[in-house]
């Protein structure tokens, strides 16, 4: 199933789950409107630090506006606590949702097929793939609600200075994205495959641990041993493919944090010629350095390992539910006859005498 049907199937349970958790979303969103506002004091206090206090002899001025960039600071730090205080009222529940799916999903297997060997991959499932739901769902909240209100603070920021360096650095920020997107798919893709691996070895290991003893009574060791290792090869081969599409993120992830600062050094002589002053520009290459390009950095290292990974952990928990199959019918008999009264047969009437004289 293509990244498309994957997502049709999740989106739903998605949308019910965050809908459910309104309260959480706008306390999350309330503490990160101040995050925001430390981006947006950063790089600002430093671009008027430089114009109107230290370039122009007055250093008082200077000192002032750096302080007021130290105060954005203390303001993000005292957001970041509120932050993950609220983090928790949407991690959890995710957690305990997955649990019970997986525990009820189980449940209803045995009940449909009681002759059927307990599901492994249900071990997997409720242990790994549980815990691995809910760190990568943390990890990309986290990492895309800093993306997003850091990336507002730098680009309101930079609008405010001088809106021309909108034209500089938004292209190759873009174009980074763009080369970033390119590869989940295929991440996505490979990281399915891992998965299913994973749960198919563990449901072999699973059955050879039941009949070892028989195994070994019966010389099947090599037969037994054959089919575990060539899902370990699998999964070998499936990591590498998985690291080589890592490398390449990687590339996209250079491209996007790298350019926009290379694009800005090269145009200064051009800004610098539209009025566009020296505190200015270091006020926006503060924004790039110090804010947007780690919070770049950050999302699409989540959502290149953690993104993909959730879409398709998820994609496991939201299988139809197995309803228990109908009891076989008997088999057809004809219906029992009324019982009939057999007739006993009639006695020949008695002949009659004749006589011996008329």
């Amino acid at each position: 199933m293509n990244e498309h049907g994957t997502w049709r199937r999740v989106s739903p349970d998605a949308r019910r789950f965050l809908r459910g958790r309104t309260p959480a979303l706008a306390r999350l969103g309330g503490w990160s409107l101040l995050e925001s506002a430390h981006t947006f004091l950063t790089g600002y206090g430093v671009a008027r630090a430089l114009d109107d206090g230290f370039l122009a002899g007055r250093t008082a001025v200077g000192l002032g506006w750096l302080a007021v960039a130290g105060l954005g600071a203390l303001l993000g730090a005292f957001a970041l606590r509120g932050v993950f205080a609220a983090l928790a009222d949407l991690v959890e529940p995710l957690r305990d949702g997955l649990v019970r799916r997986a525990v009820r999903h189980a449940l209803d297997r045995a009940v449909a097929d009681p002759s059927r060997a307990a599901d492994a991959g249900a071990v997997s499932r409720l242990t790994q793939q549980t815990e691995m739901a809910r760190d990568s769902f943390a990890g990309i909240v986290l990492t895309a609600r800093s993306f997003v209100f850091t990336a507002v603070g730098a680009l309101v920021g930079m609008a405010a200075l001088a809106p021309v360096l909108l034209l500089v650095v938004l292209p190759p920020l873009l174009l980074g994205l763009g080369l970033f997107l390119a590869t989940l798919r295929p991440m996505a893709g490979v990281q399915r495959d891992s998965l299913d691996t994973d749960e198919a070895l563990s449901s072999r290991v699973g059955a050879v641990g039941e009949g070892l003893r028989d195994i070994v009574a019966c010389g099947g060791g090599a037969s037994a041993s054959s089919g575990v290792e060539t899902l370990i090869g699998t999964q070998e081969r499936l990591t590498r493919r998985l690291a080589r599409w890592a490398a390449v993120r990687t590339v996209a992830l250079g491209a996007a944090g790298r350019l926009p600062v290379i694009a800005l050094l090269v145009a200064a002589p051009w800004l610098l010629d539209r009025g566009v002053t020296a505190g200015t520009l270091v006020g926006a290459l503060t924004y790039l350095v110090q804010a947007l390009l780690p919070a770049l950095h950050s999302l699409m290292t989540a959502l290149g390992s953690a993104g993909t990974r959730l879409l398709v952990v998820l994609e496991r928990f939201c299988e139809p539910e197995v309803e228990p199959e109908p009891a076989p019918k008997p088999p057809h008999s004809p219906s029992p006859r009324a019982p009939t009264t057999r007739r006993m047969p009639r006695s020949a009437p008695p002949a009659k005498k004749e006589g011996c004289g008329r």
